[in-house]
């Protein structure tokens, strides 16, 4: 009986030691998980896939901006608006020919460009096709600059047969406000940020203390209003530059403006009809008003 059992242990270690073996060596020749995967090769990112992330925004003229900052005056900046002033660029990581961009054109008419999928003329721009072609003989691409603390777009218009560069346009990034792609929101974050964005301290026309904020994305607390928008298209009879608040509600109202430094005067507007002044038609026209708020800014936003 004993001789049995030990006969029946020989076979089952014999046995046991055998699938062992079956199994080191299957597994000797079973490729590996990780060679692989080191085999496959990964793709090189597309053009698109490489810029896209850097020109999604909304970008609006450096020069346009520099004025206002330097006049605080959206009007006294207005004629110098040179066009294309501003640009928004949606993600076209996952497009492979060509993409279409917002562009608006002396602050007034919108309008787009075609992005074209292609390498411009130095490293990181791309081709644009404008609508009715551009000026003849001339060719215009996008690229950017990165420094430190920002980036800069500029829009190049070359000279096709020398590649010299006859303009150079360029452009500053505001933000992108949401999945909002209207012109006319990246100009307005860049312009309350610059003029107007800040926690206020003052009176009203009734000598009453009131404390107002003004956010960048354009919404403020204090007065009996919910959003504002500072004007920064004249292209009628203006009293100057204007601050709307609850634009198209029925609760809207409308301010002259005077963007001090760290002061914001805001007045009444009185409609009049007659022939404006430098003007040569009868129309209806606005003039300044009593002052109706005066605040003085306590902190920048």
């Amino acid at each position: 009986m004993k001789a049995l059992f030990i006969a029946v242990l020989s076979l089952t270690c014999v046995s046991q030691a055998c699938q062992q073996q079956s199994a080191e060596k299957a597994a000797s020749q079973a490729p590996s998980r990780e060679s692989n995967t080191a085999e496959v090769p990964v793709a090189a990112p597309t053009l698109a896939q490489r810029l896209s992330p850097v020109l999604n925004d909304y970008w609006v003229s450096a020069d346009y901006l520099r004025e206002v900052a330097r006049t605080r005056s959206p009007q006294a900046a207005f004629d110098g608006a040179l066009s294309p002033t501003s640009l928004v660029i949606e993600d076209f990581a996952g497009q492979k020919d060509s993409v279409e961009i917002g562009a608006s054109y002396g602050l007034h008419e919108g309008g787009s460009l075609t992005l074209l999928l292609q390498a411009g003329t130095q490293p990181g721009s791309l081709r644009v096709r404008e609508p009715y072609g551009g000026e003849a003989g001339t060719r215009n691409e996008l690229a950017y600059r990165i420094t430190s603390t920002d980036t800069t777009l500029l829009y190049i218009t070359r000279k096709s047969s020398t590649n010299k560069i006859i303009s150079q346009l360029a452009y500053r990034r505001t933000g992108m406000p949401g999945k909002t792609s209207d012109l006319e929101a990246g100009v307005e974050l860049g312009i309350n940020k610059l003029l107007l964005a800040g926690s206020y301290t003052g009176t009203d026309s009734t000598r009453r203390a009131v404390a107002v904020r003004f956010f960048t994305d354009g919404t403020v607390l204090g007065l009996p209003f919910k959003k504002y928008v500072i004007q920064t298209d004249f292209t009628g009879p203006t009293p100057g530059d204007e601050l709307v608040f609850d634009g198209y509600t029925k609760q809207q109202q409308s301010f002259a403006a005077s963007f001090g430094r760290d002061t914001l005067k805001l007045y009444t507007m009185r409609s009049l009809i007659g022939i404006p002044p430098g003007g040569t038609d009868t129309t209806e026209y606005f003039i300044r008003g009593r002052l109706r708020y005066q605040l003085i800014r306590t902190k920048q936003l």
